[in-house]
């Protein structure tokens, strides 16, 4: 263990709690401390680990994380959750730090603001409108038909749904509590003209705005109409036809977006002969992204990230060992958990499995935003065959219930 010499606060606890203990080894690792900012509330979240420092405020405000922050001088202020990118870099700038700036994390977190810049460069040739809870509907009977509807920020696939039919704006609209989301800006709705084609993720980090892929993912979901993530493969079966062309394109958007020095998710479609993004993140995915980094490439993405935000340092391109994949033990939200079978097809492929029937869901909605799905657990898989660790997700992929009809393997 090296001598702590530097000091990164991380502004909010990271919605996926569990990746702190990852980040604060590795960080200590590196002669790092960490210091989470947040108040007592969600500070008394966490567990641990011992060496995790904390810095409660009053609020989560650039104002109150910056006044408390200045008197630990720390060496460098990020977040490695979603909510919290644009306030860690606004106390960055309060604090004179470098990094990405708030206004391109802004941009970033705005799936309207991002397609616009999209379309100025001609990085995208997907229709888009602006539209609230409440005019949805007129806009759609003026539009064709299928598009995808989605929050304007927001993650995670929640409050998305693809229309096929005018009828469908109601089941969307049901999705919502107007009133709770208009208090949080999440009646603010983007609508897209629907993308076909392959899902991959892109995980990469941005250094001084230059782009190193570490890896593409192989996607699955739950198909139309809510698209939720049911399971991932890394490295994805495309890599050696595509990563170059995502590389290239990434490192393009990144520029176009003002990105500095962030890690990178990017959620991509394959269109015929183009790349359409989906959605792009400044932050490691999550959903155990970390660990399939670690697991197939021995890649430390939290020490990589902490070391390009301290010192500039790029990370060596990372050469695959296996392949391995995540899938999660999924139900509807208002009903309990029940997996069908554990009889995996490729026992020996299966590291892990965690699972619990006694969990209940963690949250019912969020910020007016009706959730639909939950999940009980997980189940971690690796092999040096790609078709052993893919039929496993699969299997437990399939077990998952539809709300409605349809399903896709991305």
């Amino acid at each position: 263990m090296r001598r702590v010499t530097r000091t990164i606060v991380l502004v909010g606890v990271p919605w996926s709690v569990d990746e702190l203990p990852t980040a604060v080894s590795q960080a200590e690792s590196a002669g790092v401390r960490l210091v989470v900012a947040d108040t007592e509330a969600e500070l008394s979240k966490i567990d641990g680990p011992p060496a995790l420092g904390r810095l409660p405020v009053a609020a989560l405000s650039p104002e109150a994380v910056a006044a408390a922050a200045a008197a630990l001088r720390p060496d460098q202020v990020v977040s490695i959750t979603e909510m919290t990118m644009w306030c860690a870099a606004r106390v960055r700038e309060e604090l004179g730090l470098p990094g990405t700036s708030s206004a391109a994390e802004s941009t970033v977190s705005d799936k309207l603001r991002t397609r616009t810049i999209l379309r100025e460069r001609g990085l995208t040739g997907v229709g888009f409108w602006a539209t609230t809870i409440a005019d949805v509907g007129t806009l759609i009977d003026g539009l064709p038909l299928p598009v995808v509807v989605k929050p304007r920020a927001l993650t995670g696939s929640a409050g998305v749904r693809l229309l096929e039919r005018p009828a469908d704006v109601t089941e969307l609209i049901r999705q919502y509590d107007a009133a709770t989301a208009a208090g949080f800006g999440r009646d603010e709705l983007l609508v897209e003209t629907y993308i076909p084609g392959v899902e991959i993720s892109a995980e990469a980090i941005a250094v001084g705005g230059r782009v190193t892929l570490l890896s593409l993912t192989d996607k699955l979901n739950t198909g139309a109409p809510h698209f939720v993530e049911t399971g991932h493969v890394m490295p994805s079966r495309h890599s050696a036809a595509l990563a170059g062309r995502v590389h290239d394109f990434l490192q393009t958007l990144v520029t176009a977006l003002g990105i500095e020095t962030s890690a990178l998710h990017a959620e991509l479609k394959v269109a015929d002969d183009r790349l359409e993004l989906v959605e792009i993140h400044s932050r490691y995915g999550g959903d155990k992204i970390t660990k399939l980094l670690a697991e197939v490439y021995g890649y430390e993405a939290f020490r990589a990230y902490f070391a390009a935000v301290l010192d500039g340092v790029a990370p060596p391109v990372p050469a695959a060992r296996a392949t391995a994949g995540v899938a999660f033990f999924t139900a509807a939200l208002d009903s309990p958990f029940a997996a069908t079978s554990f009889d995996f097809p490729h026992p020996s492929a299966v590291v892990a499995v965690d699972v619990d029937r006694r969990r209940q869901p963690a949250l019912l909605s969020y910020e007016g935003v009706r959730l639909l799905y939950w999940r009980a657990g997980h189940a971690l898989f690796m092999s040096s065959d790609y078709g052993q660790v893919h039929d496993n997700v699969a299997f437990v992929h399939s077990q998952v219930p539809v709300l409605a009809s349809g399903r896709s393997d991305g």
